[in-house]
């Protein structure tokens, strides 16, 4: 039971649409094809824009030709997307949904079977860096994009906190003795998603030359287990 919980927790931090929707009244269908519609209209656009970026690169991209190659009106792209720039936004939405179907199937399993709370979080956040990793090239355009506009630096929209997921974890390892009590779990996560921005800084400027996923396991020894070495004798 206990596992169950943590498990739906887990779920509702990282896809909170998916989970209140099965409370909600069943919609009708034809509200339901609009939706689909919709969504695919936005991958559709972002397919097309991340080609072109690929291919031509994010400045030299006008929002003409990613609208010719979506084959839709130019006008449609700026429902979707207020700015060429906000397709690089919609990355980090996309990584956050990667985790949370990560969470619903092999992750979340793993997650929930761990002992360790610290080492669970460890495993989430190694997901993280597996879903970042298979973008990496959109990723460090992003954060390149990121630190010189400020409408896409990671607290203004707030589409990809982690801060939620590790409030959960932090509890939980309050209820398992292994951090102390006393610790407020949302000064730890906001903390530890600092330090995770920082890392992730950090590996696009080096080119990626260490692996995210141990990095961010060490972030995380470190802010919860310590660095302090064993006591010395003293004489």
């Amino acid at each position: 039971m206990y596992t169950n919980i943590i498990n739906n927790e887990l779920i509702a931090s990282t896809r909170p649409v998916a989970l209140h929707a099965a409370r909600r009244p069943a919609m009708p269908k034809t509200y339901n094809k609009r939706a689909s519609n919709k969504e695919l209209r936005k991958e559709n656009l972002y397919s097309a824009a991340v080609a072109l970026f690929r291919q031509q690169g994010f400045d030299q991209t006008r929002v003409e030709e990613i609208t010719q190659a979506a084959g839709v009106a130019k006008g449609t792209f700026f429902n979707y997307f207020p700015t060429k720039e906000d397709v690089l936004l919609y990355i980090s939405e996309r990584h956050m949904t990667r985790l949370g179907a990560a969470m619903g199937n092999g992750a979340g399993q793993q997650v929930t079977q761990e002992r360790s709370a610290i080492a669970a979080l460890k495993t989430v956040l190694h997901a993280l860096a597996d879903s970042l990793e298979e973008d990496k090239d959109l990723v460090r355009l992003a954060v390149d994009k990121a630190m010189k506009i400020s409408h896409l630096a990671p607290a203004a929209g707030g589409r990809f906190s982690l801060q939620g997921l590790v409030v959960l974890l932090i509890r939980r390892a309050q209820r398992t003795s292994e951090i102390h009590p006393a610790i407020d779990p949302e000064l730890v996560a906001q903390m530890l998603e600092g330090l995770y921005y920082q890392q992730l800084v950090i590996w696009c400027q080096e080119d990626f030359a260490f692996d995210l996923g141990e990095r961010l396991g060490q972030v995380v020894d470190m802010l919860l287990i310590g660095i302090g070495g064993p006591p010395v004798g003293r004489n």
